[in-house]
């Protein structure tokens, strides 16, 4: 992104994890393009925006676009257990302005952002990849998905716990045994399945621990098309079921059936998951074309694109004059779609 208009690159640095703290967020980091002809540098300014940055999420992606239309170049950050973020530049001061955005309840798993003028009326649409509502977990504004983080048994140790609820009571996901492992005075607390089984989160950990460590939550896990209305404001359609059956960690447009319209390329899943929890594999990857109706799924007969693996990246790409997408896959092979 070149947020002060002098027409070089500067970087936004978007940070995740603390190793073995999670899920404390990181700081993120602002990086202004000071190269010349016979240096590359970049010059760490985030103290001009240090409330911003600081602590600002476990951020997974990003993009630069002016969503406030004052010619400069603004950002919209996703993340794990974050709302749709949008941070507002104003002459290289960035001040994080979601709470006042046209966007309600869009905590969640993020995987992606990707911006491109799907409706064709000069501006740029956001694509949002979440977790997909085909997994073990749920969430909703009124029954949230929330993670809590504290040394819970005074070791000196964070500890994390995952929280659920089930008949408006916040219950632990994990059992007694898998609780105790991390916190083992649980069962002295608890002396059998049955009474674990009877308590709720308050009881097992005790509100105050509760309230004086890490809280969040996660209100939707639907991967979303949010179209720009202009003047900053947008509106957020989820994406059609077939494009919910796994996480979305990977979006492309294109116009890959030459109709004048653009279309979308998803691609994702999550191998990599808790022994309690399947992975996240359902999706073989899926082209949505668009229709006066919203998105479409293509078929797979149809579309001939099949990727089904842990999918992390794609990228359009030539070769030898004609274009394909290239699918970057963790541990395992590359992937090399013609496009005909």
């Amino acid at each position: 992104m070149d947020f002060d208009n002098d027409g070089d690159l500067d970087l936004f640095v978007g940070s995740k994890l603390i190793p073995q703290f999670y899920p404390t967020p990181p700081n993120s980091h602002l990086l202004e393009n000071k190269s010349t002809k016979n240096e590359v540098k970049f010059v760490d300014i985030t103290s001009n925006s240090e409330e911003t940055f600081s602590k600002l999420g476990l951020i997974t992606d990003a993009i630069s676009i002016d969503f406030d239309n004052d010619n400069d170049e603004d950002l919209i950050v996703v993340g794990e257990w974050m709302p749709i973020t949008f941070l507002k530049n104003d002459q290289g001061k960035f001040t994080n302005i979601t709470t006042n955005s046209s966007l309600k309840n869009t905590n969640g798993w993020w995987y992606s952002i990707y911006k491109s003028d799907m409706d064709n009326d000069g501006d740029q649409d956001l694509i949002v990849g979440n977790l997909g509502l085909n997994y073990k977990y749920k969430a909703s504004p009124n029954k949230t998905f929330d993670v809590y983080a504290n040394d819970f048994d005074n070791n000196k140790k964070l500890d994390v716990v995952l929280s659920y609820y089930e008949n408006n009571r916040q219950l632990p996901v994990r059992g007694r045994e898998c609780s105790s492992q991390q916190v083992p005075g649980i069962t002295k607390k608890f002396e059998n399945y049955e009474k674990f089984a009877n308590a709720d989160l308050v009881d097992i950990y005790t509100e105050d621990k509760l309230k004086s460590g890490i809280h969040y939550k996660a209100e939707t896990f639907a991967s979303v098309f949010i179209e720009n209305l202009g003047n900053g404001t947008f509106k957020s359609t989820k994406l059609p079921n077939e494009a919910q059956f796994s996480s979305i960690n990977t979006i492309l447009s294109d116009d890959f059936n030459n109709d004048g319209k653009q279309e979308l390329l998803l691609a994702g899943n999550l191998f990599v998951s808790e022994v309690e929890t399947p992975r996240n594999d359902a999706s073989i990857g899926l082209l949505l074309s668009q229709t006066e109706n919203g998105f479409h799924p293509v078929s797979l007969n149809e579309s001939g694109f099949m990727a089904n693996k842990d999918v992390k990246n794609m990228q359009l790409i030539t070769i030898n004059g004609k274009k394909c997408v290239l699918v970057a896959n963790n541990n395992d092979l590359m992937q090399i779609f013609e496009i005909k």
